[in-house]
């Protein structure tokens, strides 16, 4: 009965063993199904599940695979899901919801490790048909789980290259073995570079590599494969250029710039730095400054170097796998070849992101070595067990070098060498079969495997730590209702935006559309000139905040709800709906999403000041001269020291909290803002900000926003008496602060004559329709992020959409009334769409005259005999 259903039941096996691994590790650590703590570390809190939500209502019919207006003022979802949601397992997030969502990504991680598993042990037991299937189960159960995977589960969208990888391998065997599998390869391959770019082109190196080596084992047959190999590959690229093309093109719009080699080694590298990461529990940190995490097992290390002394192999496969491996190793040591893997870009943390390669080498080489088992002798196995010996010896009398060790890492690895040691012993003397020496090995590796494994939790757990399910959904009833509420009032486009937010990205968690972007895919253009109109984005523009910036901003950028935990105090808005202790503000004065200009729009300069730029801006729109804002001195200053324009402000006996006061008088129809340039904390935990006026305490946070904040709306004149309060800190300092009042009136008249323009703006997934009459020549200009995906057509016509202050939008428009609409499909999506379909139509025909041509020579031979 076992026999008839072994086939079946190993392959169960290996898809289980490494889900029960994960799952019971995950689970010591409080995370389940439904658990209080989520498996939502790191960017998976901030980035991965808010994205999976997006896609989910995508797929429920609200928004578009192409577009999203939900982040950035606007984003190019499809470029963003070709870096965060390429999986098989993605259109899955449509049985979950925003409550849920944290169970979605567990059970995704869950069965990426598992399916790992399943399609290396397809692979290995297909490739080497020796091959024992529980000893390939034992090597598929190794990759699954090596240090590279679980130590990084929080970004479960690389969990899918691993999946596919053996897959490829397995395909490219049997295209040079057989003169098969190409339709394994093509199709593996293609699925890798559209779900995954990044890692996609990893492995088109490696891939390059590969073929090279596997040459060496028999290089007169399998050059013939050569052809075979290149034109799939190739045609597997054209066929991925439907996410490829568009996705390169928004990279190289929007993306950052090359990396510039600036040291021959890499950062942190040190000579014993694979032997240290080979130990059992290695973990250093996955930020800046971390060796390659390479762990897969000390068993498949082992026979990995066992491979080289096997004499049944040929040399020259000895040196290929040699030259091989000493080239991965370099590249962790090398920082032109380092950058080379990685797109000559450096990774923001999770650094060395090729690492897997290593292990994957090391696990074919130890299933090929494995499948020898009777050609291993003492001679073999004892060089190599010394080795390791040596080396892990070695990094124990230098591993004050390696702070992240101790001695448990090296015991426990120590203790395993000699049980596989041993094992070697026994069956090289036959005092053991095979089938013993599997099974034993096995229970051996996957409790070595499971040490290891929570070892890497736990160092994820300690350095990004598993929020609580209670703080993902903190606030989440209350906010979805409102959100859910505005949309029901309303058919026009508009924004909404938290003062106090819990990510970067709550805009797209709770499907408003918002300003604030985290993201590594975002248009750096319009967030470089959001930035100087007082949305901070500085840098790479990977963040973008909407916090700490002015009504004014508020206004032009279409944001008509503020949701709050509280009151506000901002001119023009007023609270029309609430649900438990949050609010939803309506702005009077919000503009709506395409701004019809008094003429044809021109581009005024802007500078790094930011109430200038909003100010010439507003009034370049409006056709208007006013002064929206005016400098305030005050009057009287307690509790600070001043030195050189640099004020210090520290704790005292009686108060715990530094705090500093001014007095300024405020005229009539002023909105008050203060600007505190250059703060420096004590405590790099607490930058928070409180203002407190008339006895009410307002919180500000700094996190990635500009130091402007809003004291509140004053109606008539008065003197107020403003304190500075800087929690959790014993003292600050900063520049002289600069104290701005708006002027309403002034602020009002430029806001009436924009909003007395008729333009009703509506969106619906990728399109957005504008209905306007103008008296004049104009614009349309919309606060939009350009981007060749828009076009613009009218009456059927199209019209051209050219760059406004260098990241918006604009249409020039006619004297009268009219319709636009305009329609966002990715830049190169119709032309990457188009090979893909000629990919797979010349793949067809291609493997067509290949099987043709086999089958011919097939008969031919039969023929001959």
């Amino acid at each position: 009965m076992f026999k008839k259903h072994s086939k079946y039941l190993f392959l169960v096996a290996s898809f289980l063993l490494p889900i029960l691994i994960i799952a019971s590790i995950l689970a010591m650590k409080g995370i389940w199904w439904g658990s209080e703590t989520t498996i939502l570390a790191s960017d998976a809190f901030h980035q991965y599940v808010i994205f999976n939500q997006v896609l989910r209502n995508t797929l429920h019919g609200d928004g578009s695979l192409f577009y999203t207006f939900t982040s950035g003022l606007g984003l190019n979802f499809y470029a963003l899901s070709s870096y965060y949601l390429g999986s098989i397992l993605s259109p899955l997030t449509y049985f979950f919801n925003l409550k849920s969502m944290p169970d979605a990504l567990y059970l995704f991680t869950l069965l990426k490790f598992g399916l790992t598993g399943l399609s290396t042990y397809v692979s290995l037991s297909t490739i080497h048909k020796k091959l024992q299937p529980i000893l390939a189960i034992l090597l598929s159960t190794s990759f699954a789980l090596m240090s590279f995977a679980t130590s990084q589960l929080e970004i479960n969208i690389w969990l899918d290259t691993f999946i596919l990888v053996p897959l490829i391998l397995l395909g490219l065997h049997k295209i040079m073995e057989e003169g098969r599998g190409r339709i394994l390869y093509f199709v593996s391959l293609t699925c890798l570079f559209i779900q995954n770019y990044y890692f996609g082109y990893m492995m088109a190196l490696f891939l390059a590599l590969w073929f090279l080596v596997q040459l060496s084992w028999n290089f007169k047959e399998r050059i013939k494969s050569f052809v075979d190999f290149t034109v799939v590959s190739l045609l597997a690229g054209l066929s991925s250029m439907i996410m490829l093309l568009p996705t390169y093109l928004d990279l190289k719009t929007h993306g950052e710039k090359l990396t510039k080699i600036v040291n021959l080694q890499t950062e942190n590298s040190w000579y014993l730095d694979i032997f240290a990461k080979n130990l059992v529990g290695s973990y250093d940190t996955t930020k800046f400054g971390a060796i390659p995490m390479i762990y897969v097992g000390i068993f498949p290390l082992l026979f990995a170097l066992i491979f080289f002394t096997i004499k049944s192999i040929k040399w020259q496969v000895k040196v290929s796998y040699g030259v091989l491996l000493t080239f991965i190793v370099a590249s962790f040591y090398l920082q032109p070849l380092d950058l080379f893997w990685q797109g000559m870009h450096a990774p923001n943390m999770f650094l060395h992101r090729y690492a897997w390669i290593f292990p994957l080498v090391i696990i074919y080489m130890a299933a090929e070595t494995l499948t020898r088992l009777v050609d291993i002798h003492l001679r073999n196995y004892l060089p190599s067990i010394l080795f390791l010996l040596v080396g892990f010896g070695t990094t124990f009398f230098a591993f004050n070098h390696y702070e992240f060790l101790t001695s448990i890492h090296f015991l426990l690895s120590f203790e395993f060498l000699i049980a596989y040691g041993i094992l070697l012993f026994a069956i090289s003397k036959k005092r053991i079969n095979i089938k013993v020496f599997s099974c034993v090995s096995l229970l051996f590796v996957l409790f070595e495997l499971g040490l290891n494994t929570n070892f890497q939790v736990d160092g994820l757990s300690a350095e990004w730590h598993f929020p609580s399910r209670e703080n993902y959904e903190q606030n989440l009833t209350d906010i979805d209702k409102i959100v859910k509420y505005a949309k029901s009032t309303n058919e026009t486009f508009y924004r909404t935006e938290r003062i106090f937010p819990q990510t970067g990205n709550d805009s797209m968690k709770y499907n408003y559309n918002g300003i604030s972007q985290f993201s590594s895919i975002r248009n750096r253009a319009s967030s470089s000139t959001l930035d100087k109109l007082g949305f901070r984005s500085d840098g790479t523009n990977l963040n973008l905040r909407y916090q700490n910036n002015t009504i004014l901003a508020d206004s032009l950028f279409a944001v008509q709800y503020n949701l709050v935990e509280g009151d506000l105090s901002k001119f023009g808005f007023s609270p029309i709906h609430s649900s438990g202790s949050y609010y939803l503000y309506e702005n009077a004065y919000s503009l709506p999403l395409a701004v019809l200009t008094s003429k044809v729009y021109k581009d005024v300069n802007f500078s790094n000041l930011t109430l200038d730029n909003q100010t010439h801006f507003l009034n370049q729109l409006a056709g208007l001269d006013l002064q929206y804002y005016h400098s305030l001195e005050p009057s009287n200053v307690e509790n600070g020291s001043e030195l050189t324009n640099r004020v210090t402000v520290s704790k005292t006996e009686k108060d715990e909290t530094p705090r500093i006061q001014y007095s300024l008088l405020v005229p009539a129809h002023t909105q008050l803002y203060v600007n505190i340039p250059n703060i420096n904390f004590t405590s790099d935990n607490s930058k928070n900000v409180q203002f407190t006026i008339n006895n009410v305490t307002k919180n500000f946070t700094l996190d990635n926003t500009f130091s402007l904040f809003d004291a509140g709306y004053f109606e008539d004149e008065q003197v107020v008496t403003l304190t500075m309060s800087f929690p959790s800190n014993s003292q600050v300092s900063f520049d002289k602060p600069q104290f701005y009042r708006l002027d309403t009136v002034a602020y009002q008249v430029a806001m009436d004559k924009l909003r007395s323009q008729e333009v009703q703006v509506k969106t619906k997934g990728n399109k957005i329709t504008v209905d306007y009459t103008s008296d004049t020549d104009a614009s349309l200009l919309l606060t939009l992020p350009y981007d060749k995906g828009w076009s613009a057509s009218q009456d059927g016509k199209a019209l051209p959409i050219t760059k406004a202050q260098n990241g918006f939008m604009k249409v020039d428009v006619k004297k009268g009334s009219g319709k636009i609409v305009l329609s966002f499909i990715p830049h190169g999506f119709v032309i990457g769409a188009s090979c893909f379909g000629i990919g797979i139509l010349l793949f067809s025909f291609y493997n067509r005259m290949r099987t043709k041509k086999r089958i011919s020579i097939i008969t031919s031979k039969k023929a001959e005999e």
